[in-house]
């Protein structure tokens, strides 16, 4: 039987909610980082071009809650509720080819290993929401019983590399995947692999907001 994931639907930080994105969002969406091509240029979808491709995509959304193991949260700032600032995701159901529109995607994962994921409008870049918003995931990841979660980056990707990197992450070549994103090439790319395992007994590093 699947857990109830409703209780995870909205999960607080200091500064941002990270909640389940609905229909009444998709115009804060499409006027934030769906649309912005720096934001999406190393992500697995192109930028929305209608607010059509942002209903599609809460469609897809709420496709993923419900199914087992797959969370998908728009980031909004508590300073305005209103105001979307990114995304955030963690999926331990592996890459399919089902679980992200528009890629081509081969790698699966075994149990107990997830995919965090996360992106941040260019306007709120450098104020250190990426690591307020992944240091939650891990929180998310240890109470649903992960034991390890990897993130597969692209190698020009530093900002994401970074944020990983203080988040707890390391380089794991397991963790490494090739497939084509879709903003760069038709070509297949080799992404580097950063992985970081989990224990109750060991706490996501504390981190402050100016890292």
């Amino acid at each position: 039987m699947m857990p109830d994931k409703k209780r995870f639907e909205l999960l607080h930080t200091e500064r941002l909610l990270l909640r389940r994105p609905t229909v009444e969002d998709a115009n804060a969406i499409f006027s934030s980082y769906a649309t912005q091509e720096d934001v999406t240029k190393y992500l697995l979808f192109p930028p929305h071009k209608s607010i059509q491709d942002t209903l599609n995509f809460i469609q897809w959304s709420d496709e993923q809650w419900e199914k087992e193991g797959r969370y998908n949260f728009i980031l909004c700032s508590k300073a305005d509720e209103r105001k979307v600032i990114g995304g955030a995701g963690l999926n331990m159901e592996g890459l399919d080819g089902s679980n992200e529109p528009n890629a081509l995607l081969e790698q699966k994962y075994p149990e107990g290993v997830a995919r965090v994921g996360f992106c941040i409008a260019k306007d709120e870049w450098g104020k250190g929401y990426a690591t307020e918003a992944c240091r939650k995931i891990i929180e998310l990841a240890n109470e649903v019983g992960i034991t390890k979660l990897v993130a597969p980056v692209h190698p020009d990707n530093l900002a994401s590399i970074r944020v990983l990197e203080k988040c707890g992450f390391q380089e794991d070549a397991t963790a490494s995947e090739t497939l084509v994103l879709p903003n760069l090439s038709k070509c297949k790319v080799q992404l580097v692999g950063l992985a970081r395992s989990l224990s109750l007994s060991t706490p996501p590093p504390t981190l402050t907001w100016e890292d």
